[in-house]
């Protein structure tokens, strides 16, 4: 019985393919009864059911000829777009605009330009690597050849003693420029003037802003100190300092891992429910006609989404999706309040803010939308739908991992934002106000402790990468007696973390003779805190005043964030800035502050190396790593507990739970063409959350079509009410 449905399976999946506008079910019938007489209409119609549940199949209604309610039809998969446009055949929206854009798209546009440079420069290598040219690419080659003896490397070294060769570089420009002054080489001088600027702003960045060498600063010494300025080399002869070892007593609490790149089996998983989130906008262009109140540009909808799969041991997979497209009352919302929420960016407000003040809104509206639905899954308030054949569920099993697509962090974050004045200042504050309730319901839960994850596809910022390019640097390594790296390539690195990950990786995967999916390649682990990011660069280090003395602000102290708060409002007043906030409208971001950090890595499972090791693969299996997070609480003031943290989430990971997303790609390697990209190594549930924020699976359609038609219905009322 079992073959002969099989057979009959093989037969519609023939059938359908060979008809891309799809057949409804009475013409499949006839088409399967022109062979077999005996084939029962009835069965026929139980297996079409069945492979539609089964997700083999689109079930999808006909574009509506004439009056009546339009037919349903059913699709092979192979003759539809993967994603499917929930705003067709809906009245009064022009369906050909309307479009949901993809939370990595919106993160695609806060990448530095320099970074997305490098990672176009990357795609043309790794096209080399998949045709087995590695030759081509002398750098590539040289991370390949050179991976076992750079992975060896201790971490914390290798920071100091950059440190050590960039001020040096820095003074000896500084140095030279004043000779071609004295000679009046003005023009050669100007050129070595751009070049110490350039180089300066990486130093702040990298050294500073990231590894948190801080400056001096209010007669407290520093760590790193840097003229602020080219020319304040050569007029006021200030050179950089650089006290190494106040940066191993600060390194030493940042870096966990005696390695740069380690290789680790993970323990067994800990988790019976893991959890991915997601976060997506609708851009809605609904119809105008002349005279309409109804503008005429898109109308900006926030939407999110969660995918959860439950892991019992069961052979069947067990997943279920979650969705918010519409939100509850929109037409009780004023524009307003309705756009500080998060939830509709009106026309009139792009306008009235600005575009590119608009755009960050937009930003943080989004992350306020995806904390919320980390929000509903950590206090167990989502409505599971069941994917395939599976069950609804009764009861919410205990979710124990959520994985967010996208960094931990709140991506608009910096205090004068959350200071701002107006809707902007608005959204920002309700978003860190959101992202303070995800984390005191996660991972420091009374009730017990959720890990809370996340893979970021376009990081915005290497650290990895310099380090390499660095010791290949100081390595003075040599190719046909020329050296390869040069003193620009540690400061403009020609690849991504990303990619260096993936070329390290692979050269020790060529020496290693077993592939399992337990066993990972890691790399060290950097703890980064929510305040190294929240304030700009002429505030760290945080100097607080206490008993009219100077000291330094002790991050783990509540109280001197409170002090700190205090004393900037006091200061604002003084200086007569208006500011609208109180201190108690502070009490969620020093929250923050004070108590959360991420712990961040790139890893991948060695068995993702063994087709392109042994050759088997014909270049196609290569991919590209995104950088993994887990928030950690930094009250306690101990790296063994942060990485019991991530081993948690990695538990997950080990557990073979690695997916391909050949949807999406990170900035510089979406070439146009699906086939032609390549695919993001990420944990599997932030793979279907993604498919569920874009609103992918066939089994949500109708459900998403009947969303998408009330919240057109309420957003004509709420844009009709405002005016």
């Amino acid at each position: 019985m079992a073959a002969a449905e099989d057979i009959l399976t093989q037969k519609i999946l023939d059938l359908l393919l060979k008809q891309p506008e799809g057949l409804e079910v009475d013409e499949i019938i006839n088409h399967l009864q022109s062979e077999d007489s005996d084939i029962s209409p009835r069965g026929v119609r139980n297996l079409l059911n069945q492979l539609v549940k089964g997700e083999k199949l689109i079930k999808r209604k006909r574009q509506g000829q004439g009056r009546g309610k339009p037919p349903y039809a059913y699709f092979n998969l192979k003759t539809v777009p993967q994603y499917v446009n929930p705003f067709q055949d809906i009245p009064g929206v022009d369906s050909a605009k309307s479009h949901f854009v993809a939370k990595t798209e919106i993160e695609k546009e806060q990448i530095d330009p320099q970074e997305r440079e490098r990672q176009k420069q990357w795609q043309t290598v790794l096209g080399k690597i998949a045709a087995n040219n590695l030759l081509a690419d002398t750098y590539a080659k040289v991370i390949i050849d050179y991976a076992s003896e750079i992975a060896i490397q201790n971490p914390i070294e290798l920071v100091v003693n950059m440190a050590h060769w960039v001020v040096n570089d820095l003074n000896q420009l500084g140095e030279e420029i004043e000779c071609k002054l004295q000679k009046s080489e003005t023009v050669e001088a100007q050129v070595l003037v751009r070049r110490l600027d350039e180089r300066l702003t990486w130093a702040r960045n990298n050294l500073q802003k990231f590894w948190r060498l801080d400056r001096s600063r209010d007669e407290i010494e520093g760590i790193l100190d840097l003229p602020s300025q080219a020319k304040n080399f050569f007029r006021d002869g200030r050179r950089a300092q650089f006290n190494e070892k106040a940066a191993r007593d600060r390194l030493k609490n940042r870096i966990i891992g005696d390695r740069l790149i380690d290789e680790t089996t993970p323990p067994v998983n800990q988790h019976k429910a893991a959890v991915g989130t997601d976060a997506s906008i609708a851009k809605i262009f609904l119809n105008h006609t002349s005279g309409s109140f109804i503008p005429p540009d898109p109308v900006i909808v926030t939407t999110s989404a969660a995918a959860m799969i439950v892991d019992d041991n069961n052979p069947t997979k067990q997943e279920y999706l979650d969705f918010d497209i519409s939100p509850d009352g929109l037409q009780e919302y004023e524009e307003y309040n309705a756009a500080a929420k998060g939830l509709v960016l009106s026309p009139n407000l792009m306008r009235t803010l600005g575009t590119d003040t608009f755009k960050r809104a937009q930003t943080a509206a989004l992350e306020l939308r995806q904390y919320h639905q980390d929000y509903r899954v950590a206090t167990r308030t989502t409505e599971w739908r069941p994917m395939g054949n599976l069950p609804d569920l009764e009861i919410n099993p205990k979710v124990t991992l959520i994985f967010r697509d996208g960094r931990v962090f709140p991506v608009v974050h910096r205090i004068n934002f959350y200071e701002a004045d107006g809707l902007y200042g608005d959204i920002v504050r309700n978003q860190i106000a959101e992202f303070a309730g995800v984390i005191h319901n996660t991972m420091l839960n009374p009730l017990g402790e959720i890990v809370y994850g996340s893979a970021v596809k376009n990081p915005e910022l290497s650290w990895l990468s310099p380090l390499v390019f660095w010791y290949l640097y100081n390595r003075k390594i040599q190719v046909q007696g020329k050296f390869i790296v040069n003193a620009d390539d540690v400061y403009k690195t020609p690849f991504v973390d990303t990619s260096v990950s993936h070329l390290l990786f692979l050269g020790l995967a060529n020496y290693s003779s077993e592939f399992n999916k337990q066993k990972h390649f890691i790399s060290c682990r950097v703890l980064r805190r929510f305040s190294d990011i929240a304030f700009v660069d002429d505030i760290l280090p945080i100097i607080i005043s206490k008993d009219e003395q100077p000291e330094p602000l002790n991050e783990n102290e509540i109280e001197d964030w409170q002090t700190f708060i205090a004393q900037r409002l006091a200061r604002k007043q003084a200086n007569g800035e208006e500011n609208r906030l109180e201190e108690d409208d502070y009490t969620p971001f020093i929250y923050i502050c004070h108590k959360v950090g991420v712990l961040m890595c790139y890893a991948a499972p060695s068995s993702a190396y063994e087709t392109i090791v042994n050759g088997d693969s014909g270049g196609s299996a290569h991919f590209l790593i995104p950088r993994l997070e887990v928030a950690i609480n930094l009250e306690k003031q101990n790296l063994q507990t942060y990485q019991k943290t991530l081993d948690k989430m990695l538990s997950w990971l080990g557990a073979g739970r690695w997916e391909r997303d050949h949807g999406h790609t990170q900035t510089g390697f979406d070439e146009g063409e699906t086939e032609s990209r390549y695919p993001v190594l990420v944990p599997d549930v932030t793979l279907y959350a993604d498919e569920a924020a874009k609103f992918a699976r066939n089994k949500l359609s109708d459900e998403v079509e009947e969303k998408v038609r009330n919240l057109i219905a309420d957003l004509k009322k709420h844009l009709a009410g405002g005016r």
